[in-house]
């Protein structure tokens, strides 16, 4: 009996090995050093460092809107620099994070519309 325990907790501990490997805590948000007032077209730009390699959102939580930049890896240790640009207005909230896993992303391409 002890030897059906010891067996059935060594399958499940490696049943559950993989699983730990992954990711479980959330990225921290990354650093926001200016953003911009709007100019004439209605645009700000949100710039800042976040991990190398990070896609980072930015998205206006009036409007709904939002762009995903990159932070590169343009060899800059262990933080990039990263810009993004999208509509806002004076007084408006922007949300911003970081990301890097997209396993549920699907690739489309844009056609010629021809």
């Amino acid at each position: 009996m002890l030897r059906s325990f010891v067996i059935g907790v060594l399958v499940s501990g490696a049943i559950a090995l993989p699983g730990c490997t992954s990711r479980t805590l959330p990225l921290p948000p990354p650093e926001v050093r200016s953003v911009s007032a709007p100019d004439q077209d209605g645009f700000v730009t949100v710039s800042g460092y976040a991990l190398e390699n990070a896609s980072v959102g930015v998205v206006n939580d009036r409007t709904m809107e939002g762009v995903i930049a990159s932070s590169g890896n343009s060899e800059c240790d262990s933080t990039c620099p990263w810009e993004a640009r999208l509509r806002a207005q004076v007084g408006d909230q922007l949300r911003v994070w970081q990301f890097f896993e997209t396993d549920g992303a699907r690739d489309v391409r844009v056609p010629d519309g021809i």
